[in-house]
């Protein structure tokens, strides 16, 4: 009986309210400030195609579409690169593809598609 009730603790605790993007097809902390961006970090969506696995990213733009799940369309000057985004990263933020947005992560290499960014935390630029 007593895992039955942490079993339903846990699941009500496990389900907090996710906004989410909000567009066609349907938050970290920290210091920031001179000096916050590592060596090296990719500042460019065109950046990306070309980088080693586990670059650090930090750019600017928008979110402009969601591909599939978890995975979005991510624009800024240079071009577009495909963001893997959790749920949990967007936490209680709505983005359409009108908000400006920070994403922080890192490039994620694969052998039979294109690099992408896997995002640890998003901010909403204002």
């Amino acid at each position: 009986m007593r895992y039955l009730v942490d079993l339903m603790l846990s699941l009500m605790l496990a389900a907090p309210a996710y906004a989410g993007f909000t567009g066609p097809s349907g938050n970290g902390g920290g210091f920031q400030g001179p000096g916050s961006q590592r060596t090296g970090t990719i500042t460019q969506a065109a950046q990306v195609a070309n980088a080693a696995d586990d670059t650090p990213v930090v750019l600017e733009g928008n979110i402009i579409e969601r591909a599939r799940d978890e995975e979005y369309v991510f624009q800024d000057a240079s071009g577009k690169v495909i963001l893997d985004i959790d749920d949990k990263v967007f936490g209680a933020n709505t983005v359409t593809p009108e908000t400006k947005v920070r994403v922080h992560g890192e490039v994620d290499t694969h052998r039979q598609r294109p690099n992408d960014v896997d995002v640890r935390w998003l901010e909403i630029i204002k």
